[in-house]
């Protein structure tokens, strides 16, 4: 076992976990607020994803200029994620297949990112270590992962987001390290910078954040450059054109009877239902940090880059504590932030976590065999979970002139909430959007049945 795991390159092992990676965006359907996608904002109205939606007011997207244009109706109307939307409206009014290779790529961008952001070193000095520890550390540690790396809308928020400012701090990164940087990146990062501040709340504020350490300590080097400058304003600006999008205070307002308005019970249900959640699913991402400091304390310059990392992890939780709601997926953005710590942390203990490990062959053993089953389990619940919508859409096309068609709900294994939890289907993802609903009026069953032309659709009741 030894000599065919040290036979292998880090290559093949990428290969094969993207080649697994790909399989599972083949496996997931267009599903909740992929559908409402499809159309074009309705901002005059209730917009698509309130329950009680007129379906006759849903315009179909036929064109980029469609897509811009409901951006329009949705910054105003819903919200500011206007980068995050025009990448999943464009994507869901593709077939879908488009989006399953663009997405492989993306996330092996953010792989790559991290290691390179976290580590400074180049893709020549990538080893297994470094992408195992990578490639585990968002596995397991990343909140609500069939959400933010899987679903096509929750993607786009998320995992694409996430890569777009890890694009962007990645010259900072490289300049804190004394790096000579290419030309190019001097016209480019001001426009990514403008991307990076208008993506999602708990990614943009932190990214400020990080920034503007890195310009403070740029500053008193006395090498605060003028590409510096301007891509910290412009991300400042398009963190401000996020925030201030008009549609925040509509959709509050449209979502009002759902919101707690006591702050006491929000801070509470944010803490219970987001922050604790994230934050303990994040903890073994610590222990390299905690080993650094007690064995391998190498620089005031790694030690300083990595508490900013840590810091921003904690702070992207603490923005979500404020926010009226902080679903787990919220948390995404914290894990790849003290990825990047961590990681800052491996790379200088790495020579004493190969030491421990080195007549300990059979704990890695353990660990390998047990994230292979992992991601058996995950295929299997969505190979179910994909068949039994095919299975929904044959009941559909038998029962089109129907006044009422009933389906039976998604029933997912036993034995995956316990065991994969939220890395795949679970009942709480179901529950948010992931199945229709046993009552006509929901938004999901409304947007469904327009799709297929039906009157009306419910699941069964259990």
């Amino acid at each position: 076992m030894k000599n065919f795991f040290g036979k292998l390159t880090w290559q093949s092992i990428f290969a094969a976990y993207l080649a697994i990676f790909f399989l599972r965006n083949l496996l997931m359907p267009n599903v909740a607020d992929d559908n409402s996608y499809k159309f074009i904002w309705d901002g005059a109205g209730k917009g698509n994803l309130i329950n009680g939606i007129d379906p006759n007011r849903l315009q179909p997207v036929e064109s980029f200029a469609d897509i811009l244009y409901s951006q329009w109706q949705h910054y105003f109307a819903w919200g500011g994620r206007t980068i995050a939307h025009i990448f999943a409206q464009f994507f869901v009014w593709q077939d879908k297949i488009f989006f399953d290779v663009a997405n492989v790529f993306v996330f092996a961008a953010l792989v790559l990112l991290l290691f390179k952001i976290g580590t400074g070193l180049t893709l020549q000095q990538m080893n297994k270590s470094y992408l195992l520890f990578t490639l585990a550390g968002m596995y397991f540690c990343a909140p609500s992962l069939i959400i933010t790396t899987i679903w096509l809308t929750g993607t786009c928020n998320y995992l694409w987001m996430c890569t777009l400012i890890l694009l962007f701090l990645l010259p900072f990164a490289e300049a804190y390290r004394r790096k000579t940087l290419s030309p190019i990146t001097y016209y480019l990062l001001p426009i990514l910078g403008l991307i990076a501040g208008w993506s999602i709340e708990p990614g943009a504020a932190v990214a400020v954040f990080i920034t503007f350490v890195f310009v403070i300590h740029f500053r008193r080097e006395k090498n605060l450059q003028l590409w510096m400058k301007v891509s910290f304003a412009c991300l400042v600006v398009g963190f401000a054109i996020l925030m201030f999008a008009p549609g925040n205070l509509h959709r509050a307002d449209l979502i009002s009877d759902h919101l707690q308005h006591d702050i006491a019970q929000v801070l509470y249900a944010n803490f219970v239902g987001g922050f604790l959640p994230v934050f303990l699913r994040e903890m073994i991402l610590f222990v390299p940090i905690i080993l650094y400091f007690i064995k391998a304390k190498t620089s005031p310059e790694v030690t300083r880059f990595i508490l900013t990392f840590a810091a921003a992890s904690v702070l992207s939780l603490m923005v979500m504590m404020c926010a009226p709601m902080f679903p787990e997926r919220a948390g995404f953005p914290s894990t790849i932030f003290l990825l990047v710590a961590s990681l800052a942390a491996f790379k200088e203990v790495l020579p004493l976590v190969k030491r421990f490990f080195l007549h300990r062959i059979k704990i890695l053993v353990g660990l390998a065999a047990f994230w292979s089953i992992s991601l058996l389990g995950c295929l299997y619940v969505e190979a179910e979970f994909l068949n039994q919508i095919v299975v929904r859409n044959e009941i559909v096309a038998a029962h089109k002139n129907d006044d009422l068609v009933v389906v039976p709900p998604i029933e997912l294994p036993a034995w995956s909430e316990t065991l994969l939890g939220s890395r795949t289907w679970d009942k709480l993802t179901l529950l948010l959007g992931g199945d229709l609903k046993s009552y006509d009026s929901n938004n999901r069953n409304i947007v469904f049945a327009h799709i297929h032309g039906l009157k009306k659709i419910v699941t069964a009741k259990e």
